[in-house]
């Protein structure tokens, strides 16, 4: 099986698995974090912004977040945000339309930690009541637009605008723009989850390798980086992984282009 299928198969599955919780309809107990707005009425788990926000402005530290975050990136890293997070594979479906394409700057990547540290950390840590000001990621978060605000509106057939509402649907328009023409914008740019398991990818028992001496230069696997990372640029004289950059998703799309499979993974299940 293509692994590009495996991946497809592997994002529709946590699609309808992370969004099937009718047990809690009229409940949200139970949540522990995942790339997955907690908000939403159907969903198992939570997204770990919003529950590290409630423990900075408490000024506890974040354990739970921090132990469920390193402790999956320990093993594979970014891997669930390459087969897993619901929004990543929209923006996948999303690239697929045909128009007119560019690439952001390598540069913008550093916006995500900001966001993070300033629409998460610093509002939380220094708001009296963080979660009305629209300095806090969540109120204009593009996933909390499409997988609660969306279905709320429906649900109670409450099409008003206020303030809130437009700002989350004017940042969710760009984005979904942003990704028909630039592949995982909102990841490369905007996603504080992305920014902050990135560094698990810098000690994840998960390899994603690049035998040099069979590699033929084709840069097959530059061009299809969804992240644009430079893959044939990441392994050095002691052979590091191309998934020690931060920016990797592990989604193994360079693995699946490269001709000559001077690509491998180390895991026996995700393999062409």
């Amino acid at each position: 099986m293509l692994l590009s299928t495996k991946r497809r198969i592997a994002q529709t599955v946590s699609l309808i698995t992370l969004n099937t919780n009718f047990l809690a309809l009229g409940s949200r107990m139970g949540c522990v974090p995942v790339m997955n707005c907690e908000a939403c009425v159907l969903a198992w788990l939570g997204c770990p912004i919003g529950m590290m926000a409630r423990s900075v402005a408490f000024i506890e530290f974040p354990i739970v977040v921090f132990a469920c975050v390193f402790g999956i990136g320990l093993l594979v890293g970014r891997l669930f945000c390459g087969w897993v997070c619901p929004m990543g594979f929209l923006q996948d479906l999303l690239y697929k339309i045909p128009k007119l394409k560019f690439k952001i700057p390598a540069f913008f990547a550093w916006f995500k930690y900001g966001f993070l540290l300033l629409g998460v950390i610093a509002v939380a840590y220094f708001s009296t009541d963080y979660e009305t000001t629209k300095l806090f990621f969540c109120n204009y978060c593009p996933t909390s637009a499409l997988q609660v605000v969306i279905p709320d509106m429906i649900m109670n057939q409450d099409f008003s605008m206020n303030s809130f509402r437009i700002l989350k649907f004017s940042v969710l328009a760009v984005v979904l723009f942003l990704a028909i023409a630039s592949h995982r914008s909102f990841c490369k740019v905007m996603c504080p989850i992305g920014a902050l398991i990135a560094i698990t990818n810098k000690f994840s028992l998960f390899s994603l390798k690049l035998n040099k001496n069979t590699c033929i230069t084709c840069v097959k696997c530059n061009k299809g980086c969804p992240m644009d990372v430079k893959v044939m640029e990441s392994p050095d004289a002691t052979g590091r992984a191309i998934n020690r950059s931060t920016e990797c998703i592990e989604c193994l799309t360079c693995e699946e282009h490269c001709p000559v499979t001077a690509i491998s993974n180390n895991s026996r299940i995700l393999g062409k």
